[in-house]
């Protein structure tokens, strides 16, 4: 019921797709402006010195007119040629210096402060007359342009950048919003609401189905969860058959009890007083019956959700701290976003701001790109352990490989404790030829041992795993520095239902299920040394190849 409430009340304010979304947009809105203004710069001194070359061309087209003009000193004629070249585009202002220095002619806008402010910028020639007996310098030309003419002639083409950069944003904005809807949105609420209405009371349930693609992320956590119910149902099948097999024992117990007490009645009926007694300690065993059921079916419910609680708990717990990160990281991002946005708008960005921007952005990058395949990489730990777990079948594996993935699996697990695990191999690779799902239960069931009986809670302690092949067998060792066993425990540790601290969750069924698979299944042996106040080391001795 939680889950749905969030979903419906928070699923535009909380959507994974729409907070993606305005990421990507972020960074694309940058990187598209970033783009935009380069290509206008780029225009802009394109048209800046298409314009240059236009006043170099007008320079070369009236220098003889304009040499003409003042080395016959006719300033009328002059100053009707300077007026033509003004008329001409891209022209905005001209000047005729004499050889004194001695403006001549000046017209329209030429330099002086302000204008250089303003963009002004000019062609310079000189003009020269020049006979077949000599060349003489008679003044020079000054052609004037300005920003404004090439801001004029590049406008076209920035509206039609902008114009282009709206229309692809749509687009981008229409096809995310529908990507996002179809593979990411749409699985999740269907994941969701199929995990909704799962009934713990069921034996059996439904397959997931919201991916067809099983090696993506979606279809490994699908495959994951489906694999989880069918190893759920198959343990409650087993726990069923567990109990129809006790209420059978204990009905043939009472029929036994009932014709002893009736033989005895019959052959000793002068005994009232014996009788009585008789009476007395069968309704006492009856009502030892009763509680016994009682006791069993609420250990059947214990153990089904805490197997599943368990592995859910840990899957929600490790992807989401990652998950967590990379939303933080995105969310830090969007804020400098903004804030660059600001001063770029304020015109207060500077050069070196922007690259420190894009160097954050490249490590805030890095950070979320490693969070992300941090939660893929725990994903995977659970879906190989998952399936490893629902098929109980021979096959070759690296253990120490696959202990550290079960470990990985059991993490949400271990890191509510003070309690530390480490594996130390002997040997780097160990190839078993063995049922790895069977290595991940002795595994589970040992670290659950461990942290109900070893440890009292909050208390700090280290456990050690060790891995070592000795010539055809495989050895595994499980230490803890706990509070160790005395010899009655160490005696009875491998009995169904032997446990000495039931009421913090000990059920007594974790040490005779380790000790059947490996005596049974693995063809091997299992021990355990202990001593009050030392810890205990439990010792596994299976063949390499039990084919």
């Amino acid at each position: 019921m939680g889950s749905k409430l969030s979903l419906d009340a928070g699923s535009i304010k909380n959507s994974i797709s729409l907070r993606l979304l305005g990421s990507v947009l972020s960074i694309y809105f940058i990187v598209t402006l970033f783009v935009t203004a380069v290509h206008i710069a780029i225009e802009y001194y394109d048209a800046k010195r298409e314009v240059s070359e236009v006043l170099v061309a007008s320079g070369e087209t009236f220098h003889n007119i304009l040499v003409t003009d003042l080395w016959n000193m006719d300033l009328d004629q002059l100053k009707i040629t300077a007026v033509s070249i003004l008329q001409l585009p891209h022209i905005v202002g001209i000047e005729v210096v004499g050889l004194d220095d001695n403006i001549l002619y000046s017209s329209g806008i030429v330099s002086n402060e302000n204008t250089l402010a303003k963009g002004v910028f000019w062609y310079q020639f000189n003009l020269t007359f020049r006979t077949v007996e000599f060349s003489e310098a008679i003044g020079t030309v000054r052609l004037f342009s300005d920003r404004s003419v090439i801001i004029e002639s590049i406008k076209s083409g920035i509206y039609t950048l902008v114009i282009n950069a709206f229309i692809k944003t749509i687009v981008l904005i229409l096809l995310f919003i529908l990507v996002f809807d179809r593979l990411l949105t749409k699985p999740l609420g269907m994941l969701a609401k199929h995990a909704e209405s799962i009934n713990p009371n069921e034996s059996k349930a439904e397959h997931i189905v919201v991916s067809e693609n099983a090696q993506d992320e979606l279809g490994i956590l699908q495959n994951a969860l489906n694999n989880l119910m069918d190893k759920t149902s198959e343990t409650i099948e087993k726990l069923d058959n567990l109990n129809a097999l006790l209420e059978q024992k204990v009905e043939e117990r009472t029929r036994q009890l009932t014709y002893t007490v009736s033989q005895l009645d019959e052959e000793q009926a002068h005994l009232k007083k014996e009788v009585n007694i008789r009476k007395k300690s069968e309704a006492a065993l009856a009502t030892s019956l009763d509680n016994l059921k009682q006791a069993q079916s609420q250990l059947i419910e214990a153990e089904k959700m805490a197997s599943l609680g368990g592995l859910v708990a840990g899957v929600a717990h490790e992807v989401n701290t990652p998950v967590g990160l990379s939303l933080t990281g995105i969310s830090h991002f969007e804020y400098m976003v903004q804030a660059l946005k600001k001063k770029f708008e304020a015109g207060e960005l500077e050069e070196d701001e922007f690259i420190r921007f894009i160097q954050e952005s490249e490590e805030l990058g890095k950070t979320i790109h490693s969070s992300l395949e941090r939660a893929a990489n725990l994903i995977n730990s659970f879906k190989q352990v998952a399936v490893d777990q629902s098929h109980e079948q021979i096959r070759c594996f690296d253990i120490v490989e696959y202990l550290h993935e079960t470990m990985t699996s059991l993490s949400g697990m271990t890191r509510r404790s003070k309690v530390s695990f480490h594996i130390q191999p002997e040997q780097p690779y160990i190839e078993l030829t063995n049922y790895a799902g069977y290595w991940a239960q002795i595994v589970t069931n040992l670290v659950q041992n461990t942290l109900i009986h070893a440890y009292e809670p909050k208390q700090e302690g280290q456990v050690s795993m060790v891995l070592k092949q000795e010539g055809t067998q495989f050895i595994f060792q499980f230490i803890d520095d706990g509070k160790g066993m005395d010899e009655n425990t160490v005696s009875k540790v491998f009995e169904p239902f032997f446990t000495t601290n039931r009421k913090n969750g000990g059920s007594g069924l974790g040490m005779s299920v380790i000790y059947n698979i490996v005596t049974q299944k693995m063809k091997g042996t299992v021990t355990v040394k202990s001593r009050l106040g030392e810890g205990s080391v439990f010792t596994i001795s299976v063949p390499l190849d039990v084919s």
